[in-house]
């Protein structure tokens, strides 16, 4: 290993808790400037990204010592908060026409009545109403359209770790959205009183 022993970049190399830490909060700057806002839903995958980017350096000595690292951890947090940016506008631009034409309307099938078939639409409707555009776009290429983690990574350009993480948020934000939907009002009104049999 070409770091001297109390190098930073040693530090952070062994996980040394204090070289790390200032490692992230280099790269949390840069992923909080102004610039980088329309990101800050996607904040923490950027940050591992980042992180595991300046790791996969240091680890095959591209980072040249005598070079300031601060200055290079956060080229690695600049250039990945970019790709993150480019690939959002392209999934705008793929995505914004076929999302608003589809509507997101379940494909009916013949088995339900018409009724149940009905309230699926109206809850689909409700959680893709409330979903952000990323996470509507992600939710089609899953459900309707049935491709995989790794097709969607491949479609969109992105890691498939970030195609899992932001699913799984986005399928939690949907869970938290159904619970509106789903619960029923209590049978009596609040106060009324149990009768005892």
């Amino acid at each position: 290993m070409r770091y001297r022993e109390h190098d930073l970049a040693r530090g952070v190399l062994e996980g040394d808790e204090e070289a790390v830490g200032l490692v992230i909060r280099w790269i949390a700057q840069v992923l909080t400037w102004p610039r980088f806002w329309s990101l800050r839903d996607d904040r923490a995958d950027l940050l591992q990204e980042s992180l595991a980017g300046v790791i996969a350096s240091l680890k095959n000595e591209k980072f040249d010592p005598a070079r300031d690292l601060q200055h290079y951890v956060q080229g690695i947090a600049r250039h990945a908060a970019l790709q993150a940016q480019e690939a959002a506008r392209r999934r705008r631009g793929q995505g914004r026409a076929e999302a608003e034409n589809a509507d997101i309307i379940l494909r009916v099938s013949a088995g339900p009545p018409f009724a149940e078939t009905v309230a699926r639409q109206e809850i689909v409707r409700r959680v893709m109403d409330g979903a952000s555009e990323d996470c509507r776009l992600l939710m089609r290429i899953y459900f309707l359209e049935g491709k995989n983690y790794e097709e969607i990574a491949s479609e969109l350009g992105l890691p498939v770790g970030t195609v899992k993480s932001r699913l799984s948020r986005c399928l939690g934000a949907a869970q938290r959205a159904l619970r509106v939907v789903v619960h029923r009002p209590p049978s009596k009104p609040p106060g009324a009183r149990r009768e005892d049999r």
